[in-house]
C-alpha cells in the first residue's frame, strides 16, 4: 500500500481534513464505532467446517455455510460439471472489494484507486490472520485483477496441507450429503 497514493484517495474524500498523511483521517473522519465495526474486516473471524477454513465476513457465516454445502446445488442435470470440494471451498473464499460494502460515496473517480489500496492491505492482513489461526496450515492470499465476469477480488486458498475431501463430498450434485 502506498502512503503517497492513499493521501491522494484521501484528501479528495475528505478535503476538510487537509492532510496528505493518510494517518490523520481516522481520528478526523472515523469514530470509535466505525473503528470497531471495521475490525473483523482487517481481522476476520474464521470458521473451520469439514476440514476446510473459510473467511468470514458476512455474519452467521457458520450457519449459513454449512446449511448451504448441505443443500445440492446442482441436479442430476449432466450438464453440471463435477466440482472437487477444494473447488468448492475455493468459491467461498474470494470476495469482490466492491461488495464488500453496500454503502457507496464519492469521488466516483477515485473507487477503483480506493478499492486496489483497501485490497493491497486487506490481503496483506488476511494472511497474517491465517497464519495466527492456523499456524499448521500454509495459505494463499491473493488479488485477482477485474475482468468482464467480476470486480477486483481477493482470493484465499489453502495451499498445505493438500485439503482433504469429506467422504460424503458429491461432485456431481456439489453438496455433503
Amino acid at each position: 500500500m502506498s502512503d503517497e497514493r492513499a493521501g491522494v484517495i484521501l484528501r479528495a474524500a475528505f478535503p476538510d481534513v487537509g492532510s496528505d498523511d493518510p494517518v490523520a483521517y481516522f481520528g478526523n473522519q472515523g469514530d470509535v464505532f466505525q473503528a470497531l465495526s471495521f475490525a473483523w474486516l482487517f481481522w476476520p473471524r474464521l470458521v473451520e467446517l469439514h476440514g476446510a477454513v473459510f473467511i468470514a465476513l458476512n455474519g452467521d457465516d457458520e450457519a449459513e455455510i454449512s446449511a448451504r454445502l448441505r443443500r445440492p446445488l446442482a441436479d442430476t442435470d449432466a450438464s453440471w460439471p463435477p466440482m472437487a470440494w477444494s473447488a468448492a471451498v475455493d468459491s467461498y473464499n474470494w470476495f469482490e472489494v466492491e461488495q464488500l460494502f453496500l454503502r457507496w460515496r464519492g469521488p466516483r473517480e477515485f473507487v477503483t484507486d480506493a478499492e486496489e489500496e483497501l485490497a493491497e492491505t486487506l490481503v496483506k492482513t488476511w494472511r497474517a490472520r491465517l497464519a495466527d489461526g492456523y499456524p499448521e496450515r500454509r495459505f494463499a492470499v491473493t488479488l485477482t485483477l477485474a475482468n468482464e465476469s467480476a470486480g477486483l477480488r481477493i482470493v484465499v486458498r489453502q495451499e498445505s496441507p493438500r485439503l482433504e475431501t469429506p467422504r460424503s463430498w458429491d461432485e456431481r450434485r456439489r453438496f455433503i450429503s
